[in-house]
C-alpha cells in the first residue's frame, strides 16, 4: 500500500535533524566488467558485476541554525570523518535505512526573497546501506508520571499521543519492551538510553508544550518511534 512520506525523520549518531522537507534514499549502483570474446554468442557483449557504490544522500529543509541535528551535520563535514546514519520511516512503513557516510557538502542560510532561509546537505555513504523492512514489534506498554492523561490509552501499534493536564514537572516516563533497545528523546534531542520497565530521568515541563519520542529497535528490524505531546492544560 502507498504510504506518506510525512513522519520520515533521519538522525546522524543520536541526533534527529530538525527542518527537513526532502529525504533522499541511499542511490545503489553498480559498476560492471566486460566478459566479452570473440566467441561471445550471438555478438552480444556479456558482463559480469563489479563493485558496489552506497551513493550519496541529499537533505534539504529550512535553515535552524540551533537545532543540534543540523549542527552536527556542520561538525561532521568539518571534521570529514564517518558518521552514523539512520533513516527512519514512518511506523506503518516497518522499514528503515542504516549507514555510514561522510558530509561532503552542507550549506546553511539560503536567503531569498519571500522565501524561508534554506539550507542542504550532502553524504557519500561509505560501504554497504542496510535496508530493514520486518517491522519490529514495538513497546509494549507506556506511562507517564506527573498527573496528567495519556490520550489516546496506550496500544503498540498506535504512535502518537498527547499528555495533558494539570501537570506537575518534572514527569518520568516508562516503556516496556522485551529484547528492545530503547532511547528517549526530548524535543528531538536524545537523552538517554531506557531500561525496560523502568522509569526514565526527570524531564521538566515548560509553559508551552514538549514532544517526547520514544525510540525502539529490535535486532535486525526497523526501527519504530512514539511521539507524546506533552502539555499543561489547566
Amino acid at each position: 500500500m502507498a504510504q506518506r512520506s510525512v513522519g520520515t525523520r533521519i538522525k546522524i549518531g543520536t541526533t534527529f535533524i530538525a527542518g527537513l522537507t526532502s529525504i533522499d534514499a541511499p542511490p545503489r549502483s553498480a559498476e560492471t566488467l566486460d566478459t566479452t570474446t570473440l566467441d561471445s554468442a550471438g555478438g552480444y557483449r556479456t558482463f559480469i558485476g563489479g563493485f558496489k557504490d552506497g551513493g550519496e544522500v541529499t537533505l534539504s529543509g529550512f535553515f535552524e541554525a540551533g537545532d543540534a541535528g543540523q549542527i552536527a551535520l556542520n561538525d561532521a563535514f568539518e571534521a570529514g570523518t564517518l558518521q552514523n546514519f539512520e533513516i527512519v520511516f514512518p511506523p506503518e512503513m516497518g522499514a528503515s535505512w542504516s549507514f555510514q557516510a561522510v558530509v561532503t557538502a552542507f550549506k546553511g542560510g539560503d536567503a531569498q526573497l519571500e522565501e524561508l532561509l534554506a539550507f542542504e546537505a550532502t553524504v557519500k555513504i561509505s560501504g554497504p546501506p542496510t535496508l530493514a523492512t520486518s517491522a519490529s514489534g514495538g513497546i509494549t506498554a507506556l506511562s507517564l508520571t506527573g498527573g496528567g492523561t495519556l490520550s489516546p490509552a496506550f496500544a503498540s501499534g498506535v504512535s502518537y499521543y498527547a499528555y495533558t493536564g494539570a501537570i506537575t514537572s518534572p514527569i518520568t516516563v516508562t516503556a516496556t519492551a522485551a529484547n528492545h533497545t530503547l532511547k528517549l528523546y526530548v524535543d528531538d534531542a536524545f537523552v538517554q538510553d531506557l531500561t525496560s520497565g523502568a522509569a526514565s530521568g526527570p524531564i521538566t515541563v515548560p509553559a508551552t508544550s514538549r514532544q517526547v519520542t520514544i525510540l525502539a529497535q529490535e535486532a535486525g528490524k526497523a526501527i519504530r518511534y512514539y511521539d507524546v505531546t506533552v502539555a499543561k492544560t489547566s
